[in-house]
C-alpha cells in the first residue's frame, strides 16, 4: 500500500504546476523533483540530478549568502522555513521565488529536506508597489501638515491683525469676517493635528509581517518625497549607505515608519538651512540606521522619558506645532518588535543623533541577545 500511495503522490506532483522536491543534505543529492521545475528554470531536470550545485549557481549573486545561511540554520534548528530569493533563469529572466522547506528527521539527524518552490514574482511586485504608496503616504502626510500649518497660521495672524486695526464699533461686517477667517484657520490647524494623531494610533500595531526587502531602495523612495517637497528649499537632506544594496527580513511598513518618524522629528526641531541626514550601515548580523540633525537637541532632564507614550518630553516644534507625544513611542515599539534596539545622543543647541539597530533576519535575534 505504501508503494501505491507513493506512486499516486508522485503522479499528482508530476501533473502539478507547483514545484515539489526532496533533497538529501548529507550527500548533496536530489532525490525527486517534478517536471514543473524544468518549465520554470528553462533547464533540463537531468542536469540538476547530475549536478545539484547548478541550482545554487542560478540563485542571484546578491542572494546566495542569504540562502546558504538559512540552509545551515535549517539543518541546525530543524524547523519548517520559508525563504524568499531571486533566481536568474537560463533565458536570463530574473524571478522571485518562495521556498517552503520541511526538514525530515530520523532521530536527531536531518535525512531529507522536502518542500515546494513557487514563482513569487507577481506577489513581490504587488508588495513593492503597495510599499511605495505607503511610503509616499506616510511622508506626504507629515510634509503636508508642515506645509499647511505655516500658511494657515499666517492667514489667522493676518485676520487677527486686520480685526485689531479696524476701529471698534465700525465695519461690524468686516470684523465678523476677519474673526470667522481666524476661527476657520484655527480649526483647520487642529484638524491637521488630529489627522496625524489618528493616523499614528491606527498604525500602532505590533504584529510583524516580515519580507526580504532591499532597504536602500526603500529609503530612497521615502527621501524622494522630502527632496521634492517645499522642505528641501528650507533644509538640506542627505542619504548615505555602506552598500549599494542592503537586504533584510523586516516588516517594511513599520521600518519605514520608524525612519519617517525620526525624520519628522528632525524637521520639527531644526531651523531653516538645517542639516538632516540618514545613514544606512550593513554590519555583520544587523542593519544600523542613523538619523541625525543639527537642531535644538533634547534637554537632559527630558531624555529619560523620550520613548514613553504621550511623553512629557514632547515639546512644541520650531514652527509652534503642538506635540502629540506618540512618534518616538512608535519608533521604540516597532524597533522592539523587530528584536532590535534604539539609542540616541543629544546635546541642547547642537543637535541629535538616533541609532536604530535591527537584526538582518529573525533567526539572528537570540544570537544578538535582543530577545
Amino acid at each position: 500500500m505504501e508503494n501505491t500511495d507513493s506512486a499516486i503522490l508522485k503522479k499528482m506532483a508530476d501533473l502539478s504546476d507547483e514545484i515539489f522536491f526532496i533533497f538529501d543534505p548529507e550527500n548533496l543529492k536530489i532525490i525527486y523533483i517534478n517536471e514543473a521545475f524544468e518549465h520554470f528554470t528553462q533547464k533540463r531536470i537531468n542536469e540538476f540530478y547530475e549536478h545539484p550545485k547548478h541550482f545554487l549557481e542560478m540563485i542571484h549573486p546578491e542572494d546566495q549568502q542569504y540562502v546558504k545561511r538559512n540552509f545551515t540554520s535549517l539543518l541546525t534548528n530543524k524547523v519548517n522555513s520559508f525563504l524568499d530569493f531571486r533566481i536568474i533563469r537560463a533565458d536570463h529572466v530574473e524571478r522571485w521565488v518562495r521556498l517552503k522547506v520541511c526538514p525530515i528527521q530520523e532521530g536527531e539527524r536531518v535525512t531529507y529536506l522536502a518542500g515546494t518552490l513557487e514563482d513569487d514574482s507577481a506577489r513581490k511586485l504587488g508588495i513593492f508597489n503597495m510599499q511605495k504608496i505607503n511610503n509616499w503616504k506616510d511622508a506626504a502626510l507629515e510634509i503636508l501638515a508642515h506645509d499647511l500649518r505655516g500658511p494657515i497660521g499666517i492667514i489667522a495672524s493676518l485676520a487677527n491683525a486686520i480685526d485689531q486695526k479696524m476701529p471698534q464699533g465700525e465695519n461690524k461686517e468686516i470684523h465678523d469676517w476677519t474673526r470667522t477667517i481666524a476661527e476657520i484657520s484655527r480649526r483647520n490647524i487642529k484638524l491637521v493635528q488630529e489627522i496625524i494623531k489618528m493616523q499614528t494610533l491606527e498604525t500602532a500595531q505590533v504584529e510583524i509581517n516580515r519580507e526580504r526587502i532591499e532597504l536602500v531602495w526603500e529609503i530612497n523612495q521615502l527621501m524622494n518625497v522630502y527632496f521634492k517637497s517645499q522642505l528641501s528649499a528650507e533644509k538640506h537632506f542627505t542619504f548615505t549607505h555602506s552598500h549599494d544594496r542592503i537586504y533584510a527580513e523586516i516588516d517594511n511598513t513599520k521600518y519605514v515608519q520608524i525612519v519617517n518618524n525620526l525624520l519628522s522629528n528632525a524637521v520639527k526641531f531644526t531651523s531653516k538651512r538645517a542639516e538632516i541626514s540618514i545613514h544606512l550601515e550593513k554590519l555583520e548580523d544587523t542593519i544600523l540606521t542613523i538619523v541625525s540633525d543639527n537642531g535644538i537637541g533634547i534637554p537632559k532632564s527630558l531624555q529619560p522619558f523620550l520613548f514613553e507614550k504621550y511623553t512629557k518630553a514632547a515639546r512644541k516644534a520650531k514652527d509652534g506645532q503642538k506635540p502629540i507625544g506618540l512618534g518616538m513611542w512608535i519608533v521604540k515599539l516597532y524597533t522592539d518588535a523587530h528584536g532590535g534596539r534604539i539609542w540616541f545622543e543629544s546635546e541642547e543647541h547642537v543637535g541629535s543623533k538616533f541609532y536604530v539597530e535591527i537584526p538582518i533576519c529573525k533567526s539572528l535575534e537570540r544570537n544578538l541577545g535582543y530577545t
